[in-house]
């Protein structure tokens, strides 16, 4: 079973072990009681691997072990929605829309948080799922399934979102109504002409790099390329030939 979500920052550590100051806690995974845990990191990471190697027997395969002991369904998350579905969502007399929009919810609530124990959803583990671990990040106002598919946390932007909005904005200002739509400035070109400004102001090229969040220099130059008209460069030579 997994583990609650993990920040960035967090996700080298073992399932149930966090950052507390200093110091680190454990997380039990079955009642969600949290214990500190006052040594180095190497220490906290010894004793996580040791609590969740003990307590995996019982938290193998959703629960069977538990459900075999108590004769109920574990209570997740995924359970829980389930049950949501089939003995209140279905008699709400939503419209077909609605009931699209709230099954995307659903599917991501279930892909983010199924695995979880009812009981380890606390004020913390909601307020770091509903928390974008990202800089740039937004709250979309509809869920699709290849975005579902193609993000890691519901506040990501897809690859293209940048681009799209850029564009968007940019036709809305009228700037460029007199140029084609396809030849309008685009999010990349104007990214690259900043990469190419700040080395005409002799900002060093490693600054720039990782500004652009380049790996190679190479790219960076790349970009830095074409912002110049290049003129006709001549070279004299002598007809040498012997008649």
């Amino acid at each position: 079973m997994a583990s609650r979500p993990r920040t960035i920052k967090n996700r080298k550590l073992p399932p149930n072990l966090y950052p507390n100051g200093k110091y680190w806690r454990y997380r039990n995974p079955i009642t969600g009681l949290m214990t500190s845990i006052n040594r180095p990191l190497e220490d906290a990471i010894k004793l996580a691997r040791a609590a969740n190697a003990k307590l995996a027997p019982v938290m193998a395969g959703d629960g069977e072990l538990l459900m075999i002991l108590t004769g109920d369904r574990l209570p997740t998350m995924r359970n829980l929605v389930e049950r949501f579905e089939a003995e209140w969502l279905k008699d709400r007399g939503y419209a077909a829309r609605t009931l699209v929009e709230i099954q995307f919810k659903l599917e991501r609530y279930r892909q983010d948080l199924g695995d979880q124990l009812v009981g380890q959803l606390d004020v913390l583990t909601v307020a770091e799922y509903l928390a974008s671990p990202y800089l740039i990040h937004y709250r979309p106002k509809a869920r699709k399934r290849e975005q579902i598919d193609a993000k890691d946390h519901w506040t990501s932007v897809t690859p293209n979102y940048l681009s799209n909005e850029f564009s968007k904005a940019r036709d809305a200002a009228h700037a460029y109504d007199h140029i084609p739509a396809t030849k309008r400035p685009t999010f990349h070109e104007i990214r690259a002409l900043g990469a190419w400004i700040y080395e005409q102001q002799n900002f060093p090229q490693e600054y720039i790099q990782a500004l652009m969040g380049h790996a190679d220099v190479k790219m960076t130059k790349h970009y830095q390329d074409g912002h110049t008209e290049k003129g006709i460069e001549y070279l004299e030579v002598g007809a040498d030939l012997a008649f």
